[in-house]
């Protein structure tokens, strides 16, 4: 098949690099356009467009895919399908019904669970053990066309959002060639989506990464590991008896059997400063801060972070900016 693909991050090369090493042509790949990146904001290509550089491939980069120029030179190429990875815009229905094939969409979830932007992250923040990727049609709803095939994988217990991402793009990239495979022989089964099944995972904001110490101890561990790498689960940091606050990025913690027990002071409270790292009271237990990063500054073992900064009993992590009111 002449296929157009359509991706802009990390989470899409491997997909591109699997179709460019199978039997289907690539004619064209459309990415976002170069956005500004870290301090210099120098203007930067998408992972997806680096790698079609690197492959020689035909690259598009509009600001508007659904522009009617845009349109019409997709129109110009004739594709047999169009695959959509992460690409980060929505399709118009001209371009959704342009191909023969309609436009085919690897989204990483088990849809009709966690439709939306933000499905590796909100799979592991809501706590599920299974989870996958899926080869869809698409439609004008996001992530509601008929599911073609999925592969499934458990959710590692101490895994966060980039380890599981990580993973999902290459069982995508296997699943898409899968996927075109059945759809060009004619042997491929279209299944509509529960309805009755559907839950949303919306883009995280940044406000999304506090934590709330007032929760269960396995509820706090998801949210660190579902907001990392990015946006990040964080908190303010309070020394006892002082009401200087400091905001730190939670990047890692650990639920220990041992201490999965009862304690009476209040959720947030320093309990000790152990060799795996700072034991936090939670509500029904504790938690241990294993890896954080002050603002402005790299992430670090705690190891590292107590040599440059004083951590006592009794100090808090605070779920507000608030002043803090001394007990």
């Amino acid at each position: 098949m002449n296929v157009v693909f359509m991706g802009t991050p990390e989470f899409a090369v491997p997909s591109l690099c699997s179709l460019a090493t199978s039997a289907h042509k690539i004619i064209a790949v459309v990415t976002q356009p170069d956005r500004p990146k870290g301090r210099s904001k120098m203007p930067m290509p998408s992972p997806v467009k680096e790698k079609a550089q690197e492959l020689g491939l035909k690259i598009m980069q509009p600001m508007n895919v659904n522009d009617e120029t845009v349109v019409k030179q997709l129109q110009y190429l004739l594709p047999d399908c169009i695959v959509v990875v992460a690409f980060g815009q929505f399709l118009s229905s001209p371009i959704l019904h342009l191909p023969r094939y309609r436009c085919v969409n690897i989204h990483a979830s088990l849809l009709p669970k966690f439709r939306g932007a933000a499905p590796v992250n909100w799979a592991i923040i809501q706590g599920e053990t299974v989870t996958g990727v899926t080869a869809v049609v698409m439609t004008a709803k996001m992530d509601a066309g008929d599911i073609i095939a999925q592969k499934t994988t458990p959710v590692f217990p101490e895994e966060n959002a980039g380890e599981l991402e990580k993973r999902l793009s290459s069982m995508g990239a296997e699943l898409l060639i899968e996927t075109l495979n059945l759809v060009e022989t004619g042997k491929a089964a279209y299944t509509k989506q529960d309805e009755k099944e559907v839950t949303f995972a919306p883009k995280l904001e940044k406000e999304s990464g506090l934590i709330l110490w007032s929760q269960k101890a396995q509820r706090i561990h998801n949210q660190v590991r579902g907001m990392t790498p990015s946006p990040g689960a964080y908190t303010y940091y309070v020394r006892n008896g002082s009401q200087e606050k400091k905001r730190i990025i939670i990047r890692k913690t650990q639920i220990h059997n041992a201490l999965k027990m009862q304690t009476s002071l209040d959720p947030g409270t320093v309990i000790e400063i152990a060799s795996c790292g700072i034991h936090v009271a939670a509500i029904d237990g504790l938690i241990c801060i294993m890896q954080l990063q002050p603002e402005g500054k790299r992430a670090m073992n705690v190891q590292e972070y107590l040599r440059g900064h004083k951590i006592t009993v009794h100090d808090m992590f605070l779920s507000s900016n608030s002043t803090f009111i001394q007990r």
